[in-house]
């Protein structure tokens, strides 16, 4: 595709999204200007076979600029507040991450599905990380990243509706309300400039990157009491709009027709993931003082942005989601891969003295 052409896809995916984003506000749905661009891509992909396009630099842009959006939701409290949850959170997470594998390994021994692509395809882990870990692994990656779209999209679907209708309260802001700017303070728009380049040099160190580290270090400078530059929200409403357009676009139809009927199979282990966020994210609210919203959004592998959106909307507290979020993303990074180097081998061998000879 030349660069005219490649530039009329990104208009026409751009427009598509608009329209959309502009339903699902109207129709007052949960995360509207992700959401709506996802759903408004995917029907023209099926309807009219339409070829969809997203620009890489604006979704970096975008990750930054709502990095900085969640960042502005802390207060001098979070990161006190959010120490009591970090031992019951991470045993919650651990428990979450080894029951998605028992339930993968089972299903590999009833489908047509070698051990590692399936337990890969069925992690709650971010997807671009997952299948990096997948390459690197030697499994299917086409399956892992078909199998952890669905994940994705079930629970991008399914989660925020169920938290707008479970956990919303008259008191819930539809908006994060940001503190006002004191007029000599847009010299800070240097510092988030800053904060995009560390981003961008990290982005090999540090998971999801172009979030978190414009995410902490936002967080920083609001606790410590420095008046920073708030974006106009129509900056915000256009990086969701360009995060539900490169979602929309990223979801290969023709892939998930190729995969068939192993699709069900793991959107049946999505569903089975989400009644068990919400399992785990009541018992999480038991031992703790945090409310259903931020429990359960707290857990659920729904992505960091998403969930933290949906926390704002809902009675949640988005710096609480955005903090735990923050640590299972880590977890999985950093704990996962040597978890399944060290269980796949012996699986598969186990799995091979079982077969019939």
């Amino acid at each position: 595709m030349g660069e005219n052409g490649q530039l009329r896809s990104i208009l026409r995916s751009y427009l598509i999204a608009l329209l959309g984003g502009g339903l699902f506000t109207l129709l007052h749905l949960p995360l509207p200007w992700i959401l709506g661009p996802v759903t408004g891509l995917l029907l023209s992909k099926i309807i009219w076979n339409n070829k969809t396009a997203a620009s890489q630099p604006l979704r970096k842009v975008s990750y930054w600029l709502l990095g900085i959006q969640i960042g502005n939701t802390f207060t001098v409290h979070t990161f006190h507040n959010v120490q009591p949850y970090l031992l019951i959170y991470t045993l919650l997470t651990l428990l979450l991450i080894a029951i998605c594998m028992v339930n993968a390994y089972l299903v590999s021994k009833w489908v047509n599905v070698d051990m590692k692509t399936s337990m890969l395809g069925s992690i709650p882990g971010g997807l671009s990380a997952v299948s990096a870990l997948s390459e690197s692994m030697k499994a299917n990656t086409g399956l892992v990243t078909i199998f952890q779209t669905i994940r994705l999209v079930s629970i991008l679907f399914i989660i925020p509706f169920a938290a707008t209708h479970l956990f919303m309260d008259g008191s819930a802001q539809g908006a994060v309300q940001l503190p006002q700017t004191e007029q000599g303070a847009w010299w800070t728009i240097g510092l988030y400039v800053i904060m995009y380049i560390i981003a961008r040099l990290t982005n090999r160190f540090i998971p999801s990157s172009l979030v978190i580290v414009p995410m902490l270090l936002t967080a920083i400078l609001q606790v410590s009491g420095m008046h920073l530059y708030q974006f106009p929200h129509l900056f915000f409403v256009a990086a969701q709009l360009t995060i539900g357009v490169y979602l929309g676009h990223s979801i290969s139809i023709r892939d998930l027709k190729k995969a068939g009927r192993l699709c069900l199979y793991y959107a049946g282990l999505s569903i089975l993931l989400i009644l068990l966020c919400f399992g785990l994210g009541l018992v999480f609210s038991m031992f703790t003082s945090l409310n259903m919203a931020t429990s359960v959004l707290s857990m659920a592998p729904g992505g960091l942005v998403e969930m933290a959106l949906t926390a704002q909307t809902t009675g949640g507290d988005p710096s609480i989601v955005s903090s735990l979020q923050t640590i299972r993303l880590l977890l999985v990074v950093l704990v996962l891969p040597l978890l399944l180097q060290w269980t796949l081998p012996k699986l598969e061998k186990h799995q091979r003295k079982e077969e019939p000879q």
